[in-house]
């Protein structure tokens, strides 16, 4: 004996052989599985979601261009932009032929932000509207918030979709109600 004391507890015996190998395999893997994760976040947050905002951006523009052109068709004038109270009245509460409110107006079936007189688009900022006579601009400052530069959006620019009038339709089916009734 060699007069060491005993440890209090046994010596743990080497690994099995092959055992840091595969422990060496699955760090890697968590690695590459998290850098494969922050590459696919950063992807979509980079390059998905921006084109996604400015498509319905673009898409907002023009669904205001359609149904403040739509009320100006059917009323003969445009809304009051100046004044919240009216331009909300004017284009939101618009009655069917069975004298009930068509949800959203001229704005119905078409998504719209409306909050305190102020129309905001899809990055929460104020739009402008601008009517010069027969002529009404709708704009957005686009995804960096300024006013002036390349990736403002108006209805001059903004793609046009086809969208048969979503007031006229409403209009029908509250009709086509009312005619049931009788």
């Amino acid at each position: 004996n060699s007069g060491a004391p005993a440890p209090p507890f046994p010596l743990a015996a080497p690994p099995p052989p092959g055992t840091l190998v595969r422990m060496k395999f699955w760090v890697l893997s968590l690695l590459v599985i998290a850098s494969c994760s922050g590459a696919l976040a950063w992807l979509v947050r980079e390059k998905t979601i921006p084109g996604f905002l400015t498509t319905a951006n673009g898409e907002m523009v023009a669904d205001w261009h359609a149904g403040l052109s739509e009320c100006r068709a059917e009323t003969g004038l445009w809304p009051d932009v100046s004044d919240p109270v009216t331009f909300g009245a004017r284009v939101f509460i618009v009655e069917g032929a069975d004298g009930r409110r068509i949800p959203g107006g001229y704005m119905h079936g078409r998504p719209s932000r409306f909050q305190g007189g102020v129309v905001y688009d899809v990055y929460d900022q104020p739009m402008r509207f601008t009517i010069s006579g027969d002529r009404l601009l709708v704009a957005s400052a686009g995804a960096n918030q300024l006013w002036g530069d390349a990736d403002d959006v108006t209805s001059d620019s903004a793609r046009e979709r086809y969208k048969p009038s979503t007031l006229t339709q409403a209009r029908a089916e509250a009709q086509a109600r009312a005619l049931k009734k009788k």
